[in-house]
């Protein structure tokens, strides 16, 4: 079952504000002879991760560009202030308030040279977020492989997997995510010209926050797993002097009427399923008749879920004798209906009762068996 949406991660510039100016990848780009995909892979091993900004790294950082030190640290220095979109607040209140159980967090690429970002972030908006993750504080980079994503879910007790990260930039807030099994909502004004590059239930788009959180409002409870129910459809297939065909599995104490689960998807009807499970654990083909039983049982089974029951005459194909798959069954027995009301588990004993007073369907509730 696939998981639902139990966290939404945010970027910060481009999403939450606004860098005044070019941001820092932008400023070394238009400084360096390299192409922009070069530059952007050197900022994310080198000034990213990093905690401090030493005279070392800005020198790592000027031989990879090819640009002097003293310019790469004009431009790592240089002031870039953070402006927080003024409707943040009161947007990202109104999805704390739409989705109560879902954790938010802000997670960015910031270089220490941007530590006067962190701290406006969270001034304006850290009373709403259960989480910040910055990669000069964690070491860790979008874009240089799952173990950002992987940290925010491991820290919060979650899988990637539940985890929407929603960001503007398609290297590091989409392709990251989406590659490290996390969900992606590209923040874009230019949003629709992007084709689809995951299922709906993995990527979507939006023109900028306002939409972002309205898709995130539709997208969250329908994420959700829903509750499903195993359907069983088992036989009640009567022999010599109306003897009853009971079975034994290899795990259980008590007997019941053969059969077995119907698939969760594709056409796998409850007649259809009984007549491929009996055959498969008893190699035998039987013909399925009328309905003598169908209903709802309430934590039947030791797990304590939930089960819908149907219960179908049935007459064995030919002469054929049942010869039991011992990784199934373990035992199978003809009897005589008062030994099978003793012999039966005591929720399926009660539903033998039911058919015998022409009773065709119901619920059974911690059944107890019949007197």
């Amino acid at each position: 079952m696939t998981a639902g949406i139990g966290l939404v991660s945010l970027d910060v510039d481009g999403l939450l504000g606004r860098t005044a100016g070019p941001s820092l990848g932008a400023a070394l780009t238009a400084a360096c002879p390299k192409d922009p995909a070069t530059v952007a892979a050197v900022v994310r091993r080198r000034l990213h991760p990093a905690a401090d900004l030493t005279e070392e790294l800005l020198q790592e950082v000027a031989d990879d560009l090819d640009v002097p030190i003293r310019q790469v640290r004009d431009l790592v220095c240089a002031p870039r202030p953070l402006r927080i979109d003024p409707t943040a607040r009161a947007l990202l209140a109104g999805l704390r308030d739409a989705c109560p159980n879902v954790r938010m967090v802000v997670c960015s690429n910031l270089s220490a040279a941007d530590r006067a970002h962190i701290t406006a972030v969270l001034a304006e908006l850290g009373h709403l977020l259960d989480g910040a993750y910055f990669s000069c504080d964690t070491g860790l980079v979008q874009g240089n492989g799952p173990a950002a994503f992987e940290h925010i879910a491991a820290g919060h007790g979650i899988d990637v997997a539940e985890i929407v990260h929603v960001g503007d930039t398609l290297h590091d807030d989409i392709h990251a995510p989406l590659l490290a099994g996390a969900r992606a909502l590209w923040a874009h004004r230019d949003h629709a010209r992007l084709p689809r590059i995951a299922a709906a239930d993995r990527f979507r788009t939006a023109a900028d926050l306002a939409g972002a959180v309205t898709v995130l409002r539709d997208w969250i409870p329908a994420s959700q797993p829903r509750p499903t129910l195993a359907v069983r459809a088992a036989a009640l297939i009567r022999g010599h002097n109306q003897r009853i065909l009971l079975v034994r599995g290899p795990d259980d104490e008590a007997f019941s009427l053969p059969g077995g689960r119907c698939e969760s998807f594709g056409p796998d009807s409850p007649p259809a399923a009984m007549v491929r499970e009996i055959h498969e654990e008893l190699a035998i083909t039987v013909r399925p008749g009328n309905l003598a039983w169908a209903g709802w049982s309430e934590a039947e089974a030791t797990s304590g879920h939930n089960k819908i029951h149907f219960i179908f005459n049935a007459d064995i194909v030919g002469a054929t004798v049942p010869i039991p798959d011992p990784t199934e069954i373990a035992e199978i027995h003809w009897a005589t209906h008062h030994e099978a009301l003793c012999l039966l588990h005591s929720a399926e004993a009660d539903r033998l009762h039911r058919i015998t007073c022409d009773r065709t369907h119901g619920w059974q509730h911690h059944t107890t068996r019949p007197l």
